[in-house]
């Protein structure tokens, strides 16, 4: 019976400490670029019985960190290139709905628990210039048309409870975004947007 009783107690303790150090996680990420990164596309599309999405985008650091529950979790991000983007698009006689999107992006960060993420650390440093440029003829449509460049130098969104939270971003770069839009004969609605962001936070779930 005393042999019983050890046995269980000792398989109680083993899976209280292995629950322990699954709990005890941390995640850790270091990026830095230094090269220039650049994209462009140049689309033509016609006659489409479903939906067009049409995308350029550059990137120079992206994490996406997504789990359970951890101790700690440290970004950090140093942008040294620049990041530039291009669409040109001419689209037309589409049934659905039509995106264009043009994004350039120095520093992303994505960080997100279901159940606790601890303690927080983030820090973003952009220091060239990202630039986004669309050029879209856009015709005929029966959904709706969404038509967006976007240049962000630093974005960080949490989604989590947390202990604590420190977030740093340095945006020393220029941030240009430029959209050119011919849209008609659309009958949905329609939107186009040109926005530049040195630095963006956002933080929910506490």
């Amino acid at each position: 019976m005393n042999t019983k009783i050890l046995t269980l107690s000792a398989v109680l303790v083993a899976a209280a400490a292995a629950a322990g150090a699954a709990q005890a996680q941390s995640a850790n990420s270091n990026q830095s670029n230094s090269a220039s990164v650049r994209s462009q596309l140049n689309a033509t599309v016609s006659n489409v019985n479903n939906s067009v999405s049409a995308t350029a985008a550059a990137i120079s650091n992206s994490v996406t960190i997504d789990g359970g529950t951890a101790v700690s979790i440290n970004n950090n991000q140093n942008a040294w290139g620049g990041a530039s983007s291009q669409l040109n698009a001419t689209i037309g006689d589409v049934s659905k709905d039509v995106s264009a999107t043009s994004a350039a992006i120095a520093n992303s960060a994505t960080i997100k628990t279901s159940n606790w993420g601890g303690a927080i650390n983030n820090n973003q440093v952009a220091y060239n210039d990202p630039s986004a440029t669309l050029n879209a003829t856009v015709a005929d449509v029966s959904g709706t048309v969404s038509a967006t460049a976007a240049a962000i130098s630093n974005s960080a969104t949490f989604d989590t409870r947390f202990g604590s939270l420190n977030s740093s971003q340095s945006n020393s770069a220029g941030v240009a975004a430029l959209a050119n839009a011919t849209v008609r004969d659309v009958s949905g609605a329609v939107t186009t947007t040109a926005a530049a962001i040195g630095n963006s936070l956002t933080v929910t779930g506490f």
